[in-house]
C-alpha cells in the first residue's frame, strides 16, 4: 500500500472546536494506493467532520444501510459527520483512492449548491490535480495555505458537478470540439472553412457540424465570426489601425466583406466604431494616470 498524507494540523488528523466555527476547513487529504494486501475502515460513529472519497481506479466495498455494495472507479462517496463510515478496499482490485476531510458552517449549503452527493463521475485527470495540489498545500504549510486548500476545494467541488452534469449529458463532453474551440481563439485569424474544422477534429462535415452546434449552441461558422468580430473591435478602439488593416488582422482580406459582416454583428460601421477611437484617445489626453 502506498498512502500519503497531509494534514491542517501538524500533530495530527483532528477537528478542533474553533475550526468548526469557520466557513470553511480542510481538515486533511490524501492519496492511496493499495497492492499488496487489504485494508478495511471500521468507523461505526463516523467523524465529526465530512469526508469525500474520489475512487479513480480499481474498486472499493461499503457497507450502505446494512447491504454491501461494490463501488466502481469513477465514484464519489460523501460520508457526514458522525455517519458510519465502514469500507474495505481489496489489493486484487488494485483500487486507487483521494479522499479529503473538512469541516465548517458554511459546508451544508455549499455542497448542498453544487449538488453533491454519491454519484458516478467518471475518471478525470483534473480532480487528480486538485487533490494533488490540496494534499500539497497541507504538507508545505506556507502563509495562507488553509486559503489557498480551500480555493482549491472550491474548485473540486465544482469539477464534481461539473462531472455530473456531464454524467447526465454525455453529448456535450466532447475533447476534439473543445481542443478546436482552444485553437480557433488563439488562430481566428487563418483560414478556416467547415471543412477545415471538421479535419481538424477529424469527423465528417455533418457529423461535426451537428456535434459542434449540440455542444457549443452556434453554428461553427457564427461562433468563429463572432471571435473575429470581438477582436475586431478591440483592434479598432485600442490600435492605430484603418479597417483595412484590422480587416486583416482578423482573417479577412476583403475589406468590403468586412465591413458588410462586422455591420451585421454590431449594427454600426468599423469606419463610425473606428471613430470612437479619437474620444478615447482624448479620454487618456486629460486623465493620463488612469490605464
Amino acid at each position: 500500500m502506498i498512502r500519503i498524507t497531509a494534514r491542517s494540523h501538524s500533530t495530527g488528523d483532528y477537528l478542533l472546536p474553533e475550526d468548526a466555527q469557520l466557513p470553511l476547513f480542510v481538515v486533511s487529504c490524501g492519496h492511496q494506493y493499495h497492492f499488496s494486501k487489504d485494508f478495511s475502515v471500521l468507523r461505526p460513529n463516523g467523524r465529526p467532520d465530512y469526508q469525500l472519497l474520489y475512487l479513480c481506479s480499481g474498486c472499493g466495498h461499503f457497507l450502505k444501510n446494512g447491504v454491501w455494495e461494490k463501488v466502481s472507479a469513477g465514484s464519489i462517496i460523501l460520508y457526514t459527520p458522525h455517519q458510519p463510515q465502514i469500507y474495505t478496499y481489496l489489493a486484487e482490485d488494485n483500487p486507487e483512492i483521494y479522499w479529503i476531510h473538512f469541516s465548517g458552517c458554511n459546508i451544508r449549503s455549499l455542497l448542498e449548491a453544487f449538488q453533491i452527493h454519491d454519484s458516478l463521475i467518471g475518471t478525470h485527470h483534473a480532480l487528480k490535480q486538485v487533490f494533488e495540489e490540496i494534499i500539497l498545500e497541507l504538507q508545505l504549510h506556507k502563509f495562507r495555505f488553509q486559503d489557498i486548500a480551500g480555493a482549491d476545494f472550491h474548485k473540486l467541488l465544482a469539477l464534481v458537478n461539473r462531472f455530473m452534469q456531464l454524467q447526465d449529458k454525455p453529448q456535450t463532453d466532447n475533447p476534439l470540439i473543445d481542443h478546436l474551440i482552444t485553437q480557433l481563439h488563439s488562430h481566428y485569424m487563418d483560414t478556416w472553412d467547415i471543412r477545415a474544422m471538421a479535419d481538424f477534429c477529424h469527423l465528417g462535415i455533418d457529423h461535426f457540424s451537428h456535434r459542434f452546434k449540440d455542444t457549443i449552441g452556434v453554428s461553427p461558422m457564427r461562433f468563429l465570426t463572432s471571435l473575429r468580430m470581438e477582436r475586431a473591435k478591440e483592434l479598432l478602439l485600442t490600435e492605430s489601425l484603418s479597417v483595412s488593416e484590422a480587416a486583416r488582422l482578423v482573417g479577412y482580406q476583403d475589406p468590403l466583406y468586412f465591413s458588410r459582416v462586422f455591420k451585421k454583428f454590431t449594427g454600426i460601421s468599423p469606419g463610425r466604431f473606428h471613430g470612437n477611437r479619437e474620444r478615447i484617445d482624448l479620454w487618456h489626453a486629460v486623465h493620463p494616470h488612469i490605464r
